[in-house]
């Protein structure tokens, strides 16, 4: 009997998980840069994917652009946005934002981490601090609200992977640039890109290749 009660109960939790459509408001905090941040375009996506399936691409399920925001020279910028979809059985989901000084063009703003939403509610709301490798300011102002709008639920479209990852951790003189290099000898090191310090502690995400790599931060 007690097993029957467990099987039942079970039924009904793994019911309410594939009920749908599922629906999410994201709030996006954008930090005050020194540079000034006009006509910034914003890339909002949603993403399911199958957590007992590593090498299968997750698929693009919901997308929200936006384009030529001006983010506030005052203070933080806020901007607040509407996912939908529908759940499908088994399927994880998460969310990947970034921003740009134009389509196609330099990225500035990025989720720091691996997003998850929808976990075990069909509802959702998030709090997102996004993270810029730009060097910061702090606010003199009060939050200012730039913009909010909505997806379609239409959106079509592959991932090719969920790459594993690593995250370094820095903390650099405000101004001052940092090369971050790769070498999988320890003795060649090939330079990835240049990070400039914004005096606090910052951090930056790895993506993991399938042989060893160590990664190192040299003051240029």
């Amino acid at each position: 009997m007690r097993l029957i009660l467990f099987v039942a109960i079970l039924a009904v939790g793994l019911a309410k998980l594939q009920a749908g459509p599922l629906e999410a408001d994201v709030h996006l905090t954008f930090p005050l840069t020194k540079q000034k941040m006009l006509g910034i375009y914003v890339d909002a996506r949603l993403y399911e994917y199958d957590p007992f399936l590593a090498d299968a691409p997750a698929t693009l399920v919901d997308q929200v652009e936006f384009g030529g925001l001006d983010l506030s020279t005052k203070a933080h910028s806020l901007l607040d946005l509407h996912f939908s979809a529908k759940r499908k059985t088994r399927m994880n989901y998460y969310v990947s934002i970034r921003a740009y000084a134009a389509k196609g063009g330099t990225q500035y703003y990025f989720i720091d981490g691996f997003q998850k939403i929808f976990e075990g509610v069909d509802e959702d709301e998030l709090d997102i601090e996004l993270a810029t490798r730009l060097a910061k300011k702090n606010p003199t102002d009060d939050p200012v609200i730039v913009g909010h709008g909505g997806g379609s639920g239409e959106a079509t479209g592959k991932l090719i992977n969920i790459h594993r990852a690593v995250e370094i951790e820095w903390e650099g003189t405000d101004g001052a640039a940092f090369l971050l290099q790769k070498s999988s000898d320890l003795k060649n090191w090939e330079t990835i890109e240049t990070l400039i310090g914004a005096g606090e502690k910052a951090s930056t995400f790895l993506r993991i290749a399938g042989r060893v790599q160590y990664w190192r931060l040299h003051r240029d």
